[in-house]
Order: structure tokens, then C-alpha cells, then sequence
């Protein structure tokens, strides 16, 4: 089922990768919860969590959304979330920000962090 804003398969058990218009897009418009991953491609935790971040998304559908943005090439929302360390994660719930956590997460510690917003 694609969303009506941004035409994203909801079913695409896969991070989407985002803009600063469409990452604002998902995080206002969302009814599930959201985790936003802010990296950048020259960051070693980054790089070395972005496998752990997809395997992660998989099990949760349209139960929550992940989301990922290049924070060096988009980096009007990480200033709006006062973002100065790379990674970091902010979970999100009806577009307020509800927790955040700026260091490389394992995939077990993101499915569980990701259960606990459903």
C-alpha cells in the first residue's frame, strides 16, 4: 500500500531514504511511530551500523517507520533537531520527538527500541 504523501510502499520493510521535505513530511504526517537515522557516509559507526538499521526495519512493516537521512547532504533537519554527533537515532511519535540516542546502536538494541514506540 503506498503513502498517500510521499507514495512510499508502506509494506517496504526497508529504511527510506529521505530528504529534509520528505523526512519532515514522514515524521509530522506519520500515525506510527518513527526512527530517523542521521548519518553520513564518511562516519564508522555510521557505516557500521547501516546493516544492523536495515536488518533491524525488517520485522516491523507499517508498525514503525525507520528512516534514514544523509546529514551531510541534508542538513536543514539536523539542525532543526540540534543534531551534532553522528549517528544518531531519534525516535519519534505523532511528530514529537521522544527519545534519541546518538552512537552506534546494535540490531538487537534497535528492535528493541523499536518494539518499545509500538
Amino acid at each position: 500500500m503506498p503513502c498517500s504523501q510521499c507514495q512510499t510502499d508502506l509494506d517496504d520493510p526497508f529504511p527510506v531514504e529521505v530528504t529534509d521535505e520528505s523526512c519532515t513530511t514522514h515524521i509530522i504526517e506519520n500515525d506510527i511511530a518513527v526512527l530517523v537515522d542521521f548519518y553520513s557516509s564518511t562516519c564508522g559507526p555510521c557505516m557500521a551500523m547501516y546493516d544492523d538499521y536495515e536488518d533491524a526495519a525488517l520485522g516491523f512493516g507499517s508498525k514503525v517507520r525507520f528512516l534514514k537521512i544523509n546529514a551531510d547532504k541534508y542538513q536543514k533537519v539536523a539542525r532543526e533537531y540540534g543534531v551534532s554527533a553522528l549517528p544518531t537515532i531519534i525516535a519519534f511519535k505523532k511528530g514529537q520527538e521522544v527519545n534519541r540516542i546518538s552512537r552506534q546502536l546494535s540490531r538487537v538494541e534497535l528492535i528493541l527500541w523499536a518494539e518499545s514506540l509500538i
